[in-house]
């Protein structure tokens, strides 16, 4: 089995515009989430909860909950090559609409399932 440092990366960005839990990432194949970075774009500090869904068995779990995010600034949640399998989400909700960005970096071994 390869490193996932050495399998193809990349950036998966979204603008969470709502409130509502937000999927910002579907897993199409065997991927490995290396890190997620939420960037607060507002003069306040806001909040982020950030999940896991397994499609699997339907369930979600939070990976982070409530976390405060620095008002223009910056936090980063290694994830250490959490590995996803086909179907499964990465979801993230703010506590405040179009405060907070989502840059998710993941890599991506083609041609291989979970």
């Amino acid at each position: 089995m390869s490193n996932y440092v050495a399998n193809a990366t990349r950036l998966v960005g979204a603008h969470l515009t709502t409130t509502s839990d937000t999927t910002v990432f579907t897993a199409t194949g065997y991927t490995q989430v290396v890190g997620i970075r939420l960037t607060n774009v507002s003069a306040t500090d806001r909040t982020a909860t950030v999940g896991w869904y397994s499609n699997a068995d339907s369930s979600a779990y939070r990976l982070l909950y409530q976390h405060v995010v620095p008002a223009n600034s910056a936090v980063w949640l290694p994830l250490e090559a959490f590995a996803l399998k086909i179907d499964d989400q990465i979801r993230v909700q703010a506590s405040f609409a179009s405060a907070l960005d989502v840059i998710l970096s993941v890599a991506e071994v083609p041609g291989r399932s979970g």
